[in-house]
C-alpha cells in the first residue's frame, strides 16, 4: 500500500535529517512516494543535501524560489496537485522524528478505525516538542488539541496541544475537534477532497481544514500514542513572513476570506469557493454541534472548554437552550500604555470588560497585582487576562485607585483581536481610544 507523503518547506535547514529519519524508521520505506515544495535561497548550504533523493523514483521535489513562495497553505496546495492515487497519505513538516514502523502502525491505527465504522478516518495531533541536537526517544503523553482561544482577528477557534487523559491506559484513537497541519494521516483521497485553500496564508488553514473534512465525511482522531516529534521553535531557520513584505496586509485578506466562509458557507456574493468549499455529507451547524463551537459568533460550551472528548453532548430540548449553553472564552495579553501610570502609589485597580458598550466582565486587582503587571514592561505595560463571559468583548475599561487621591479617570481600550473593518485594525498592539 503506498503512501503520498506531503512535505511543504520554507528555508529549513532540517529538512535533510527529517527525510532521512522518514526512511530509516518506515516499515516499507519502498512504499513511500514523497513530494516535497522546497521552497529556497540560492545561498542556503544545507539545499545540496536534497540531491541524494533526486534520482529517487520515490521523491518528487518542486524547487521554489523563496521570493516565488506565496505561503504555507499556497505550497501545500502545489504539493496536493501531485497526488497519483496512493492508497493513503501523510501529511508532515519538515522538521520531524518518527517512531520505528511508523507506517505500519498509522496503517494499523486507521484500519482498526474503518473497522469500528469510521469509513474516512483523519489521524492527526500536535506532536511533542524535540530538540534537534539532543533528540532521544522518550515516552510522553500523547496530545489532543484543546480550545485556548479565538485568534487576534477574532476569526477563528486556535488550538493548543494538552495531554489526553488516561492515555496511558489507551487502546485506541481518541475523537477530535481539530486537525493539525504539521501531523495528519488518512485515506490518500484526504488530499484530494479536502485540499489546502492556496488563498489562506498560514493562520487559519487548521479550522478551514478540520471543517471541510467534516463536512466531506472525515472522522477527525488523535492517536493515542505518540507518533512524531515536531521542531516547534526553528530558531535558526528563517520564516517565510520574515523574508515577505506585506504579510500583515496577505493575512487581513485571508482573515477576511476565512470570516465569510465561516459566514456563509458557500453562498457570499462575490466568492466562489469551488473546490474549496464545505462537503455534502455534514453542514457546517453539524460541526458546531459535534464540535461544541460557534464559529461566527467565537463561543464555545462549557463541555468544549473543559477539554472533554467530542462529540458534545446535546441534552438541550430547544434550539434557543442549545444556543444559550455557548460562552465565549478570552485568554489574552492586554497592551496598557506606560502613560496612564503618572503615579507611583497606586493600591488597587478594575478591569472591565465590555461588549457592546456593555459590561460582561470585571477583574480586580490588589497592590500586589498592579505591582506586578507594571513590572511587565516591554513597549508597554502587559496584563495576561483569561475568563469566559456571554458575549465577546470587545474593549477594555481601566479604573486605577491611588492611595493619595482615589479613582481617576478610566482608560479605555479595544481588545486585541477586536475587528472592525479588518482593514483599518492595527494587530500588532491594543488601540487606547
Amino acid at each position: 500500500m503506498l503512501i503520498f507523503v506531503q512535505i511543504a518547506a520554507y528555508r529549513d535547514s532540517l529538512l535533510g535529517s527529517t527525510l532521512r529519519d522518514l526512511l530509516e524508521k518506515a516499515g516499507n520505506p519502498e512504499n513511500l512516494r514523497v513530494t516535497i515544495c522546497h521552497q529556497y535561497h540560492p545561498d542556503d548550504a544545507f539545499n545540496a543535501e536534497l540531491d541524494v533523493y533526486r534520482d529517487d523514483d520515490r521523491f518528487n521535489i518542486i524547487d521554489m524560489l523563496y521570493h516565488e513562495s506565496r505561503g504555507l497553505c499556497w505550497a501545500r496546495n502545489l504539493i496536493q496537485q501531485h497526488y497519483k492515487g496512493e492508497a493513503y497519505t501523510l501529511q508532515v513538516d519538515s522538521h520531524m522524528r518518527f517512531i520505528q514502523n511508523w507506517d505500519t502502525v498509522l496503517i494499523n491505527m486507521l484500519v482498526s478505525l474503518q473497522e469500528r465504522g469510521y469509513p474516512k478516518p483523519v489521524l492527526t495531533t500536535y506532536p511533542p516538542h524535540f530538540e534537534p541536537t539532543a533528540f532521544e526517544y522518550r515516552e510522553v503523553p500523547p496530545n489532543q488539541i484543546v480550545l485556548r482561544e479565538f485568534d487576534k482577528h477574532g476569526v477563528y477557534p486556535i488550538g493548543w496541544p494538552a495531554e489526553i487523559p488516561g492515555w496511558e491506559a489507551l487502546t485506541a484513537p481518541v475523537p477530535a475537534r481539530f486537525l493539525a497541519g504539521g501531523f495528519a494521516f488518512s485515506i490518500g483521497a484526504f488530499c484530494q477532497d479536502v485540499q489546502d485553500d492556496p488563498h489562506l496564508y498560514f493562520m487559519g488553514e487548521e479550522i478551514n481544514i478540520a471543517l471541510r473534512a467534516y463536512t466531506h465525511g472525515y472522522d477527525l482522531f488523535h492517536p493515542h500514542i505518540n507518533i512524531t516529534w515536531h521542531y516547534y521553535s526553528r530558531r535558526e531557520s528563517p520564516k517565510h513572513w520574515e523574508d515577505h513584505a506585506a504579510i500583515e496586509a496577505v493575512e487581513l485578506l485571508a482573515m477576511d476570506r476565512l470570516r465569510r466562509f465561516f459566514e456563509s458557507g458557500e453562498k457570499t456574493s462575490g466568492y466562489d469557493w469551488g473546490i474549496y468549499g464545505l462537503g455534502k455529507e455534514r453542514t457546517l451547524r453539524d460541526y458546531e454541534e459535534f464540535a461544541g463551537i460557534l464559529l461566527c459568533q467565537k463561543k464555545a460550551q462549557p463541555y468544549t472548554l473543559k477539554h472533554l472528548p467530542p462529540p458534545n453532548p446535546r441534552i438541550y430540548p430547544t434550539e434557543q437552550e442549545w444556543l444559550d449553553s455557548f460562552c465565549c472564552c478570552v485568554n489574552n495579553v492586554l497592551h496598557i500604555p506606560h502613560s496612564v501610570f503618572v503615579k507611583d502609589d497606586y493600591d488597587q485597580a478594575v478591569i472591565a470588560f465590555a461588549a457592546d458598550k456593555r459590561i460582561v466582565h470585571e477583574l480586580e486587582l490588589d497592590a500586589a497585582g498592579v505591582a506586578a503587571m507594571i513590572q511587565r514592561q516591554f513597549d508597554s505595560y502587559t496584563l495576561e487576562v483569561g475568563f469566559s463571559c456571554s458575549h465577546l468583548p470587545d474593549s477594555w475599561i481601566l479604573s486605577l485607585h491611588s492611595a493619595s487621591s482615589g479613582w481617576e479617570k478610566k482608560i479605555r481600550g479595544r481588545m486585541p483581536y477586536f475587528v472592525a473593518g479588518l482593514g483599518n485594525f492595527s494587530i500588532k498592539k491594543c488601540q487606547v481610544l
